[in-house]
């Protein structure tokens, strides 16, 4: 927990919130949110208050990881994670909400600039619960949480173009994973990338596949940063940027998943709607749902999507046939397999061993061993090789794929 995350400070930032000078906190509990690999980008504490004799509230802290060496400091600080998700939860998604006419996230109680730090209701005491990371998210899930997306995303181009004629714009956040400012999350990328080619190594009838990763490796960083590459004859929107198990919380009515709030907007940045597709899709769909129904959750989405561009007037694009809006996602598709191959690993990961924000940046002994034991884990292998297969098949381990022969 940090140091300053004090009685004192909460009360005077729910003094603040409520504004209630004779607010006074008189316990106060503490307890990690998350375990070590749940979460790399932040620290999150739940705290319980007690306060004026009767009234109780259940907050998390959101806080910088203070003890990062400097090195991943240096790297990390060209995608300004922290500030970025401060201004979109202050100044961005109130107005989101407002477009989409419901919550999308939680209540924020305090932003404190100064120390990259925010103060959340806890979703866990309004009914909200975080669907195990390890079993993946089912049709229903994906199906709700797609939903949800396509209402925010929605209300995202239609603010922009509200925006237009003000000097802020959506468009500033465009630091997404892959983006034309930095390559300081290579390390992470290809060391994954190398990892998981020296597993498939391992797997009779995958030699072939492994070669092709090992082949791919000198141009993957600019494969990706095309997948980050504003469209402008395509509808862009505000995207989530991390769209996967942990990062939303879903309410259950009879068992059945009725509502999805959506939670760490550190990497949001302006693009293509169809890249947090793919996010969720190959990070966090079970896999009848990834290998099977990836066409009808696009579906999905895009049903949602145009319904509330033409409910709240979207003046901008021509809005996408369902045909057009396949196509706009497979001309970004090589990000599925940035998500599916590397990323699934790190997000599955059962290892707590050096399971860091600074071990995946790092190409150092320590770094790579971490990476190499993701893929020892059987919750991903046959999914691993699953992916690679269809990947193969569809040309996007090519390195030339955008350009042709």
């Amino acid at each position: 927990m940090a140091a300053w995350l004090t009685a004192e400070y909460l009360e005077a930032a729910l003094r603040r919130y409520y504004q209630n000078n004779e607010l006074r906190v008189e316990s106060m509990v503490i307890n990690p949110a998350l375990g070590k690999g749940e979460n790399y980008g932040a620290i999150l504490t739940r705290i319980h208050l007690v306060y004026s004799s009767i009234v109780e509230e259940h907050l998390i802290a959101k806080t910088v990881l203070e003890y990062e060496d400097a090195e991943t400091k240096m790297k990390k600080a060209p995608y300004d994670i922290y500030n970025r998700e401060l201004e979109i939860y202050e100044q961005v998604l109130p107005k989101l909400q407002e477009l989409a006419g419901e919550q999308l996230c939680p209540k924020i109680l305090h932003i404190d600039r100064q120390r990259g730090a925010l103060i959340m209701e806890d979703l866990s005491y309004k009914g909200f619960v975080m669907a195990p990371r390890l079993q993946r998210l089912d049709e229903q899930h994906v199906s709700l949480v797609l939903r949800k997306l396509a209402k925010m995303q929605a209300a995202s181009a239609v603010l922009e173009n509200n925006l237009l004629e003000n000097n802020f714009s959506l468009t500033e956040y465009d630091k997404g994973f892959f983006n034309r400012y930095t390559e300081s999350f290579s390390a992470y990328f290809l060391g994954c990338l190398k990892s998981c080619a020296n597993y498939l190594k391992t797997q009779a009838g995958y030699e072939h596949h492994a070669k092709l990763l090992d082949e791919l490796a000198p141009y993957y960083m600019g494969l990706g940063l095309r997948c980050f590459k504003q469209e402008q004859t395509h509808i862009n929107v505000l995207t989530h940027g991390d769209l996967w198990t942990n990062n939303m919380m879903f309410k259950y009515e009879a068992g059945v998943p009725s509502d999805v709030l959506l939670i760490d907007f550190q990497y949001a940045f302006w693009g293509s709607p169809t890249l947090d597709i793919h996010h969720l899709l190959n990070t966090s769909a079970v896999e009848q749902v990834r290998s099977e129904l990836q066409m009808k959750m696009r579906g999905v989405y895009h049903d949602v999507f145009v319904g509330e561009l033409q409910r709240l007037g979207f003046k901008g694009q021509r809005l996408p046939s369902r045909k057009q809006f396949h196509l706009e996602s497979e001309q970004k598709r090589f990000y599925a397999v940035h998500c599916g191959l590397l990323l699934l690993p790190v997000l599955l990961n059962t290892d707590e061993t050096d399971a860091d924000f600074a071990a995946l940046l790092s190409d150092q002994p320590r770094g790579m061993d971490m990476k190499r034991r993701l893929y020892l884990n059987p919750g991903i292998q046959d999914s691993i090789k699953q992916m690679v297969k269809h990947f193969e098949l569809e040309g996007l381990l090519d390195p030339w794929q955008y350009e042709g022969l």
